[in-house]
């Protein structure tokens, strides 16, 4: 999932005046968004439904929470990272209901079905555990309790959200590196 500088730029621009208050940026700014969140969210889940959902809720997280974003700073990274937690919160709550994504080979995953699909997934899984394998071990001890890998420590709620909030950014700033985009 591919970006060019000048969309990233332009999407900034649209989140500064976002945050601004400026309304008339809502339109261009939500038309760049919506097709971006879709495709990133199928990447990391597998039903499509639940893919949509998770792009919904990181869109509307995205448009409430727009006067918070930082205008000095970048706008992709944010926005991915308010989607990606919000495919976690669809996986956790998956499995707290014990149920297993519909995953057939019909099913489609970013416009592909079957095997390619499944291939892209994988090698997103593949490129994440490379990216967390370079990461400090109390990171990625506090990323995998926050998506239900782990059990969660024993502390309070606001100390494992801090460490959450950092672990989120080295681990951004790690894709980045290796990667070049969110």
């Amino acid at each position: 999932m591919r970006v060019d500088d000048s969309a990233r730029e332009q999407l900034r621009r649209w989140m500064a005046r976002l945050a601004e208050g400026d309304r008339e940026a809502f339109t261009p700014a939500f038309a760049c968004l919506q097709p971006l969140l879709e495709r990133f969210c199928s990447r990391l889940l597998p039903c499509r439904e639940d893919a949509e959902d998770a792009a919904q809720a990181a869109l509307l997280k995205v448009f409430a929470r727009a006067s918070e974003y930082d205008a000095t700073r970048e706008a992709l990274p944010w926005v991915l990272g308010i989607a990606a937690y919000e495919c976690r919160t669809v996986l956790k709550a998956r499995a707290r209901r014990r149920e297993a994504p519909e995953t057939e080979g019909s099913e489609e995953v970013d416009g592909a079905a079957g095997p390619e699909a499944r291939l892209l997934a994988e090698e997103s899984r593949h490129a994440l555990a490379e990216v967390m394998g370079g990461l400090r071990p109390e990171d990625v001890e506090t990323l995998e309790a926050a998506m239900g890998e782990r059990e969660r420590p024993a502390i309070p709620g606001a100390t494992f959200r801090k460490r959450l909030e950092r672990a989120l950014g080295r681990l951004r700033e790690a894709w980045r590196m290796h990667h070049g985009v969110e």
